[in-house]
C-alpha cells in the first residue's frame, strides 16, 4: 500500500489548482457551461445504454468526480428507483467534493443524497480497496487524461468491475497533433503556448498542459489565474492493447458511432470516449 500512495503522490501532485479553495470554486463555476454541459449528457447517454444489461440494483463509481454531481439526469434517476442503486463519487480533493455537496444541495437534486457516497481518496486507493467483482459501472469525466499509468488503471478496473461491467471515460486528446486551443482551454507545449495555427506532434506517454479560460469559448477574457494542470496522451493503438491484455472488449472513438450502433439517438457534437466492458 505504501507503495501504491507514492506513486499516487507523483500523479496528483500536478494537480495543484484542486487543492486551492478559491481556484476550485473558480473553476467549478466555470464548468457551468454549454459544453460541460452536453458533455455530461453525452456520458449520460452511454451510462443508459449500458445498464440495460446489468442487473439491479447497480452500484456505480464517478472516479475524479469533480464538483458537479448535478449532471447524469437520466441515471440519478434509474438509480433512485426500486431496487435503489448506488453511486459513490470519489475525488482526491476534498475542495471540489465540498463543492459537489454545495451543488447537490440545491432542491431538485437533495434526493440523490439517498444513494451517492462522498469518498476522498485517489482513484487507484479507491480501487485497491474495492472488493473484487463488487463496481457495475465506472464513471471518468474528463479524468481519464490525467491518469499517466493507464496499464495499472485497466488491471485495476479488470479485477473490480462485474462480468460486463463497464467503464465509461471522456478522452480529451485522442489525435497525436495538439491544437493550440480548445473551447475551454489552452494547451502547453513543454510547457509553452504556441501559437493557434499550428499544432505540436505528441509521442507516446507525452504529458502536455492546461490553461482555462475564465469564459468558455471567449479566450479574450484571459485565464483562470492559478487553473493549470498537466494530461497525458496516450494513443489508440496503445488503448486497444491495454484493453486486450486486461480481457476487455473496447471501444474508442467518436461517442456518435458507439451510440449509432447500439441504436441511440445521436446529435452533432464530437468527443472521443471510451467505452471498456469486462469479458
Amino acid at each position: 500500500m505504501k507503495k501504491l500512495k507514492n506513486k499516487c503522490k507523483v500523479e496528483y501532485k500536478k494537480l495543484g489548482m484542486y487543492f486551492d479553495l478559491k481556484i476550485a470554486k473558480l473553476f467549478a463555476e466555470h464548468e457551468q457551461n454549454e459544453k460541460n454541459f452536453r458533455v455530461a449528457a453525452i456520458v449520460d447517454k452511454i451510462i443508459m445504454l449500458e445498464i440495460t444489461h446489468l442487473p439491479a440494483p447497480i452500484y456505480a463509481a464517478e472516479l475524479g468526480g469533480g464538483a458537479h454531481p448535478d449532471r447524469y439526469h437520466e441515471f440519478f434517476d434509474y438509480l433512485l428507483k426500486e431496487p435503489n442503486g448506488h453511486i459513490d463519487w470519489v475525488d482526491v480533493s476534498p475542495y471540489m467534493l465540498q463543492l459537489a455537496k454545495k451543488y447537490m444541495s440545491h432542491g431538485k437534486y437533495k434526493k440523490r443524497k439517498s444513494i451517492i457516497s462522498f469518498i476522498k481518496k485517489d482513484i487507484f486507493g479507491y480501487l485497491e480497496d474495492l472488493t473484487e467483482g463488487e463496481l457495475d459501472i465506472a464513471i471518468m469525466k474528463y479524468t481519464i487524461d490525467h491518469i499517466k499509468n493507464l496499464d495499472d488503471l485497466f488491471k485495476r478496473l479488470s479485477k473490480k468491475l462485474k462480468k460486463r461491467g463497464v467503464l465509461i471515460a471522456t478522452i480529451g486528446v485522442l489525435n497525436p497533433k495538439l491544437k493550440s486551443i480548445s473551447t475551454n482551454a489552452r494547451f502547453l507545449y513543454k510547457g509553452k503556448e504556441f501559437p493557434e495555427n499550428e499544432v505540436r506532434i505528441l509521442r507516446e506517454g507525452d504529458s502536455f498542459g492546461v490553461k482555462f479560460f475564465k469564459e468558455s469559448g471567449n479566450q479574450r477574457k484571459g485565464y483562470i489565474e492559478g487553473a493549470e494542470t498537466v494530461k497525458y496522451y496516450h494513443s489508440k493503438e496503445k488503448i486497444k492493447k491495454m484493453a486486450k491484455k486486461h480481457n476487455f472488449k473496447i471501444f474508442v472513438g467518436d461517442w456518435k458511432k458507439y451510440v449509432s450502433r447500439k441504436g441511440g439517438e445521436s446529435e452533432t457534437m464530437d468527443q472521443d470516449v471510451l467505452v471498456l466492458q469486462k469479458l
